[in-house]
């Protein structure tokens, strides 16, 4: 007996009434509704979407573009959809919620969003579905009321619809028949789920079961690098390599989006360059004022005209000769469409906001190299992959490259305007070799003398009889003394420069780090603040350079120097930097000149390396490379001396302009003779040695002012 109520009956109440036959047949009865003939964008029109604060009913007309890619997730020609896009393009909106509305309102069935974490699905949960249940009433109606059947991850519709939200985990796909699997923000997964291949490959196998019926979606920003710097498109849509979701649009039917020029009638495609902007003004000026070139005859296309012109737009797939043709029976024979929107026409985000966004990441990267910002405006704002600079740059690093691009500079000279002079030193087997930076305004510099030092100094135990040793003689070490007294004339000046600061590497075969760590006392209690140590760490994730004191005296078998401070370059951001430096081809901000003067040798030590996912790695049949770690110690010290804080209109004694400069030599012969009257730079912070220890004064951290023009 069904009776109505029936849970909140007590004892010694009238029993409920019973329940009437038509409740239940009437829950029943929507599953045995057939599948309504609709589409999902016809689907999408009934329910509401959240537009400045206010929830207004969906209109296909905003975001025309993704009528077509929306439509195809209801076809039975197809296993997938894949879709690049920047954002604000109304991606998440079209290929989750819309096909999730149609599942509720049109074909019930289970289907399963997988977000990038179960942080982010949590989210996704929470502020977007349970806002669009609440806020449409056809939905709200279809949510089932019974127990369980509205949770975080699993969400119950009458007439048999169920929604299950996930992360790319493998338990959540596999041992599952799912008929629609859609990955929102693909690029920001992992791309193989504990060895089992990627998620797109792993929900593809859950639709099977569906046949025809099945439907896998993917859609994502970019936010894989090309992986091949040198690529060529063979096809008019053929994607750069990539993981991730143009992995995805490459297997596919390969569309674009389209437009037809308002002036000429002619179809190009609205993308990055096509947008022009001028070339003076603030980021957010040129920005406001960046419009779109026809290609076909250079109309000019304002930014009002884009909603109408995405409006009359249309797809263009390629066919399986390469043609480009609308979505039909000749296009290429993939059972994925895929389609790629640029964020030119995305509806949502103006040519203003992307145009600038590009534009300060680009100087941020001319002031810091730091591409993070560029990266993001490419990827996010614009719906492009990102090559990064270095991969670029390690392409065109070549020996005859290389050498085509030297300048007429003088070897030897200091160029006009050098502010400072930094040594770099390395050490190798029976030699040190030496490299000499000049430096002038916003950190652009040339290579002024190379050299080796192979001969022991005097002091040293059987000096002249044998080659210099520095991991078997401390002794030996003494001989990098002589580069303190060392000058460089400077072009167009009476005066000579010494280095500011002479940087050395403190690894390499068993027995240099103990000596390097003993001759830095040494030169400490000498010549304080003038002698740097410097060990290098790979990676994208480390600071570009750091000084540091080891914490603690022993790690393991590795003796570590407690009180010796190092400056930690990051080598793999560094080289990044290096390499953009020698291919810029001109004069200017961070650029690195090689005179043609220079040593042969070091044109090809500069080009011994290239740029992988894993780092910079030396190239096949390569051994040295000396030329290209020396610039990066040498850019590690000035990057610890603060220039790119410099004010260069106000800048410290030891980077001005002139014989007023604190290590400029006037007279010609005294550069080469030290006194204790000159000054030294010092950015050490150890404490000084000869300081009593009753002295508990702080140390001035690392790295926060350049060099401290202490005494001798």
């Amino acid at each position: 007996m069904v009776m109505m109520g029936a849970s909140k009956f007590r004892p010694g109440q009238p029993l409920p009434p019973h329940a009437r036959f038509a409740v239940p047949l009437g829950r029943a009865l929507p599953a045995l509704r057939p599948v309504a003939r609709i589409t999902v964008p016809q689907a999408a029109e009934r329910r509401n979407v959240e537009a400045a604060g206010a929830w207004i009913p969906w209109r296909n007309d905003v975001a025309p573009y993704m009528v077509e890619p929306m439509e195809v997730v209801t076809s039975r020609r197809f296993e997938a959809v894949g879709f690049v896009g920047p954002a604000r393009c109304s991606k998440t909106e079209a290929l989750i919620l819309n096909p999730l509305t149609h599942m509720v309102l049109a074909a019930p069935r289970l289907m399963h969003v997988v977000h990038m974490t179960q942080a982010a699905a949590r989210e996704f949960s929470i502020e977007t579905v349970d806002k669009l249940l609440r806020h449409s009433p056809e939905l709200a109606a279809r949510l089932d009321k019974g127990k369980g059947a509205d949770n975080t991850y699993d969400k119950r519709f009458v007439a048999g619809g169920r929604l299950t939200i996930g992360w790319p985990v493998v338990h959540q796909l596999s041992a599952r028949s799912i008929p629609i699997v859609v990955f929102t923000d693909y690029d920001r997964m992992p791309q193989d789920i504990g060895g089992e291949g990627s998620p797109f490959a792993l929900g593809r196998k859950r639709t099977q079961s569906a046949g025809t019926r099945g439907m896998t979606v993917a859609e994502a920003s970019p936010g894989f690098p090309i992986m091949d710097e040198s690529f060529e498109a063979a096809t008019p849509h053929e994607a750069p390599p990539c993981d991730g979701i143009l992995g995805i649009y490459n297997t596919g039917t390969r569309a674009r989006w389209y437009w037809g020029c308002p002036s000429c009638g002619e179809a190009f495609e609205p993308d990055l360059k096509r947008l022009h902007w001028p070339k003076d003004g603030t980021p957010t000026e040129r920005g406001r004022a960046a419009v779109m070139v026809c290609p076909h005859n250079g109309c000019v296309i304002q930014p009002a005209q884009k909603a109408e012109l995405n409006r009359r737009g249309f797809w263009l797939h390629e066919a399986a000769d390469g043609t480009l043709v609308r979505l039909g029976d000749d296009v290429r024979p993939t059972a994925v469409a895929s389609y790629w929107l640029k964020g030119a026409a995305a509806a949502f985000a103006s040519w203003a906001q992307i145009v600038t966004r590009l534009i300060e990441g680009e100087e941020r990267f001319e002031a810091t190299g730091d591409e993070s910002l560029l990266k993001t405006a490419m990827n996010v704002d614009h719906g492009l992959p990102y090559l990064p600079r270095a991969l670029g740059a390690s392409a065109l690093l070549s020996e005859a490259g290389l050498k085509n691009r030297a300048t007429d500079r003088a070897f030897g000279v200091c160029p006009e305007g050098t502010r400072f002079v930094t040594v770099a030193v390395d050490v190798q087997a029976g030699r040190f070799v030496v490299q000499v930076e000049a430096w002038t305004a916003e950190l652009e510099r040339t290579m002024v003398d190379r050299f080796d030092i192979a001969t022991p100094p005097e002091s040293a135990p059987r000096a002249g009889k044998r080659a210099i040793d520095p991991a078997r003689y401390s002794e030996d070490w003494d001989a990098l003394f002589d580069l303190a007294g060392k000058s460089w004339p400077v072009a167009g000046s009476g005066h000579r420069l010494r280095a500011c600061g002479i940087i050395f590497d403190a690894g390499g075969a068993a027995g240099v780090t103990p000596n390097a760590y003993a001759f830095f006392r040494k030169a400490r209690r000498r010549m304080r603040g003038l002698f740097h140590l410097v060990r290098g760490r790979g990676g994208d994730k480390v600071k570009r350079a750091e000084r540091a004191y080891p914490e603690t005296a022993h790690k393991g078998k590795k003796h570590v120097a407690k009180d010796i401070p190092i400056i930690w370059a990051g080598t793999d951001r560094l080289k990044d930097e290096v390499a953009a430096s020698l291919t810029r081809g001109d004069d200017g901000a961070r650029a690195l000149h090689i005179p043609k003067g220079a040593p042969p040798e070091v044109f090809a030590e500069y080009a011994a390396e290239r740029r992988t996912e894993k780092g910079w790695e030396k190239k096949p049949g390569c051994q040295r490379n000396e030329a290209l770690d020396l610039s990066v110690y040498s850019l590690a010290l000035a990057l610890i001396f603060g220039v790119e804080r410099m004010n260069w209109d106000r800048p410290e004694r030891w980077a001005r302009l002139g014989a007023v400069n604190a290590f400029a030599v006037v007279d010609e012969g005294a550069g080469d003779a030290l006194t204790p009257e000159v000054a030294a730079p010092d950015t050490s912070e150890a404490p000084d040695p000869e300081k009593p220890k009753a002295s508990r004064r702080r140390p001035r951290r690392a790295g926060r002012r350049g060099p401290n023009l202490s005494g001798w």
